[in-house]
């Protein structure tokens, strides 16, 4: 036998198997039967093949409690030696990004839920996307894990070679330990895109006669089988089998082994000190660091901070059930897959979002239990929440909390719900995505999709005419929003964007703020001296809005002042920009309700234009939840959707992310002359009588 044929290495094939909170049912189960199912029926075929599996813990609740015969497959599969169970963090948090005491939490969470259920200890930990930052090394060995995976191009970014990367190396963090394995990029995009042979050619390429290399394979799970054209590639074209028979018909060369049985083999191969970074998709959607996406999306800062506010909570309460009953809400909050956007749908996805703000108002009302054991009560707080530099209001009570922000516009962030945690003001800005160049020339069918491709390189439009929606904010998209335009604007001009037809400089502006609470009741007054602009001319304005919570009635009442003090007379419309998210705009249970008016549409996707309007109602009848809005004076309503451009796993496609409400009073304002306007929303449970 000669040099070549004498050539040895070891594969270590790792698959992560993970849904999102909140995801839909359905998708759980499609997933399933596309992708967990049929690998493991598969590996059942080769039983001298050893793999490592990571399940989310949603996933694993999921399975649990749907599929408890896959459990016991697994668990069968675990005893036998041939898979090795990894850990890592419960409800799969970019654990960098969350406090040490949750990383702490989640990871024994994780490692208890193995060791119970499949009675083996877990030595290694999955990072969800495998964001890595240095300080995770102490978090990760204190918390009894002895070894991760990373991209390789976390060693590229060291300097590391191609060959450097066929090994693992030992970091530490203040003297505690960790091991890495580097993670081969060219095998996740050959596998399962490439023949089989392909990878086991690059397998022989970079064996040697040592045999001291080992290649990790690593990579989500559901790209056996979920992605799109996989399940025909993997299981139809037995991709996967014909893969695992040339790894056995290799074995005496190429040995497939687990990260826990290969670290009791050999030592490390040195010391690493690796930069923050993820792999190589991950590092160019965020612009080189993970936490970018707090930066770029304040939507998804909102979330986080929000998270850490109610964090802070927490700790006001003693150890006991309340304590772990909200804490597993808090951490549940901090799933990862809302809080950013690249080839997924991810934080554009408004029910993952709306999960994360449901988990978060349920810790906080379970805390807010123990804090406020009266029927009545009130919480105001000004502080920088969002860390932006400038001080937000946040007003708690019985049913309702809001965020607003001065520094804004004078905007209300959120408003929550408390008893169906929701939180109705989720929506979602939009803004230019790298990917929104392409779509005039996929809308022209320009490019080929008759390939089965890695999920990076999908290009596809899953409806004609997505470029007209393609329409930019040029402030964020929140509620009482302030805004003047021309006497002649209509429908069609709004539609194109309200910055297109903005007069004034209110939108986004910083206000002037007192705060305070009286008689029981939160009394918020915001300013500020702008101007409005008609034809070069400029008219300066002064705009004063109140807002009043009284917790006891549920509702709150918004108050104007507008003042003209220009030398001549102003008119305009003044309109009050509210967006607003029941989830599903075209749903036929949920609608505008306007009382003795039949809309010809009335689903929340729906566009148009009414004089004369008293009152409306935005209704939810699939949750269960209704928010009237009652003027004091009869109002011009516009109505419109806000829908976003967004890349997902099947293409590109329209997602509805809210409805913008626009109250808009026809103004004549004499020189020195001021107008008080009123207006009140309520939320509620939804009357039985609305229909």
């Amino acid at each position: 036998m000669d040099q070549e044929q004498m050539k040895k290495i070891k594969l270590i094939f790792v698959l992560h198997n993970h849904q999102p909170e909140g995801n839909l049912s359905e998708v759980f189960e499609r997933t399933y039967l596309a992708a967990y199912e049929p690998f493991i029926s598969e590996l059942e075929r080769f039983p001298r093949l050893k793999v490592v599996q990571h399940y989310s813990g949603i996933l694993f609740g999921w399975l649990q409690a749907n599929r408890p015969e896959f459990i016991e497959r697994l668990r069968h599969l675990v005893t036998c030696g041939q898979i090795e169970m990894m850990g890592g963090a419960f409800f799969e948090p970019i654990l960098a990004a969350i406090p040490d005491a949750d990383k702490a939490g989640q990871l024994e969470k994780q490692s208890r839920f193995i060791r119970e259920n499949f009675q083996v200890d877990v030595s290694g930990a999955w990072l969800a996307e495998r964001v890595w930052e240095p300080h995770l090394a102490q978090s990760l060995s204190e918390a009894g894990i002895s070894y991760t995976v990373l991209d390789d191009a976390h060693f590229r970014n060291a300097g590391f070679s191609e060959e450097d990367t066929l090994h693992y190396y030992l970091t530490e963090e203040e003297g505690k330990p960790l091991y890495i394995f580097p993670i081969n990029e060219k095998l996740r995009y050959l596998v399962p895109f490439a023949e089989p042979q392909e990878t086991i050619d690059y397998l022989f390429k970079m064996a040697t006669a040592e045999g001291e290399r080992v290649v990790v394979l690593a990579d989500d799970g559901e790209k056996f089988g979920s992605w799109p054209g996989t399940a025909e590639l993997v299981y139809d074209r037995q991709w996967l089998r014909r893969f695992f028979t040339l790894l056995e018909e290799n074995s005496h060369w190429l040995s497939v082994t687990t990260c826990a049985e290969y670290l009791k083999e050999r030592p490390p191969a040195g010391r690493v000190y690796l930069p923050a970074g993820s792999y190589r998709e991950m590092m160019e959607w965020s612009g080189g660091f993970w936490r970018n996406f707090f930066i770029r999306y304040p939507e998804s800062n909102q979330i986080h901070k929000r998270m850490l506010h109610v964090r802070e909570k927490l700790e006001l309460l003693p150890d006991g059930p309340q304590k772990e009953e909200a804490r597993e809400h808090l951490w549940a909050s901090q799933c990862n897959c809302a809080y950013w956007h690249g080839v997924f749908g991810g934080l554009y996805l408004n029910f993952l979002r709306s999960a994360l703000y449901s988990r978060i108002i349920a810790a906080e009302t379970v805390i807010d239990r123990f804090l406020h054991p009266q029927q009545s009560w009130l919480e105001l707080e000004k502080k920088d929440f969002d860390f932006d530099g400038a001080e937000e209001v946040l007003v708690s009570g019985p049913e309702l909390a809001f965020v607003l922000s001065p520094a804004q516009g004078g905007s209300l962030l959120e408003l929550d719900y408390k008893p169906l945690r929701f939180n109705l003001f989720d929506v979602l800005s939009r803004r230019p995505e790298a990917y929104h160049c392409n779509i005039f020339e996929l809308a022209a069918g320009q490019c080929d999709n008759s390939e089965i491709k890695t999920i990076h390189q999908i290009t596809r439009v899953k409806e004609a005419g997505l470029e007209q929606l393609l329409i930019y904010d040029n402030y964020r998209k929140a509620s009482l929003i302030d805004h003047f335009f021309s006497v002649d604007t209509g429908l069609e001009d709004l539609l194109h964007g309200l910055g297109t037809v903005e007069l004034g400089n209110f939108a986004g502006s910083p206000y002037l703020l007192q705060a305070e609470e009286k008689n029981g009741a939160a009394r918020i007054s915001l300013g500020r001296d702008g101007s409005v602009g008609i034809a070069g001319q400029i008219w300066p304005v002064r705009v004063e809005k109140m807002l009043t919570y009284q917790p006891q009635s549920g509702e709150i009442r918004y108050d104007y002042r507008l003042i003209n003090f220009g030398e001549s007379q102003l008119a305009v419309f003044f309109a009050v920009e509210f967006n607003l998210n029941f989830l599903a705009g075209q749903a036929q249970d949920r609608y505008y309700h306007l009382p003795g008016v039949e809309l010809q549409e009335r689903n929340l996707s729906s566009r148009g234009e009414l004089p004369q309007v008293e009152q409306i109602s935005l209704v939810d009848e699939w949750l269960g939840i209704s928010t009237r809005f009652s003027f004091a004076q009869p109002v011009k309503l516009w109505r419109m959707p806000l829908e976003t451009v967004s890349q997902s796993e099947d293409g590109l496609e329209r997602v509805y992310q809210g409805s913008t409400l626009l109250p808009a009073w026809q103004l004549g304002l004499q020189s020195g002359e001021a107008v008080s306007l009123s207006f009140i929303q309520q939320v509620s449970k939804l009357e039985k009588e609305v229909s």
